[in-house]
């Protein structure tokens, strides 16, 4: 008959080993409520240009937009990025389920200058018409517009020194 000792004694070890991390974690956590809440840097107003793209692999239809421009699209201050991308993705997404195309991928491209997005729109056009499963369609202006979404900032916590 064998014995247990030995694994029983690793199973001490593990659970002492579990014990010491608990600690050691609600000890760290106990230390971290000395933050503040800060307003990260205010991101500037500007005018972009927006190209929207959706996909469906159910219908194989590949939707793509005109180049439209947002005249007071948000972006990071120090990254130049664009806030509330999802918000327009959604945008489009809802767009597409009005239409009938439900489960539909959606994506927006942005860029402070309409050259750089007829080049991503001229890469999508050469692939899509060059595949024979896919139907690409074009949404003009007058069927589907960007709107500008309102601005909220968010709220982040910072250490106190």
């Amino acid at each position: 008959m064998r014995t247990m000792k030995g694994s029983s004694s690793r199973l001490t070890g593990w659970a002492l080993a579990a014990v010491l991390l608990c600690a050691t974690l609600t000890a760290a956590a106990a230390t971290n409520n000395d933050k503040k809440v800060k307003v990260t840097e205010e991101p500037k107003m500007q005018r972009v240009y927006m190209l929207g793209f959706a996909i469906s692999f159910k219908d194989s239809v590949a939707c793509v937009t005109e180049i439209q421009p947002i005249d007071s699209a948000y972006l990071d201050a120090a990254h130049h990025f664009l806030l509330d991308r999802s918000l327009y993705s959604l945008q489009l997404q809802i767009h597409m389920e009005r239409a009938g195309y439900k489960n539909a991928i959606c994506n927006v491209f942005f860029d402070k200058k309409p050259m750089k997005l007829q080049r991503v729109l001229r890469k999508i056009r050469k692939r899509y018409e060059r595949d024979a499963s896919f139907h690409l369609k074009d949404l003009p202006v007058g069927e589907f517009r960007f709107k500008a979404e309102e601005y909220r900032p968010v709220l982040t916590e910072e250490e106190t020194p």
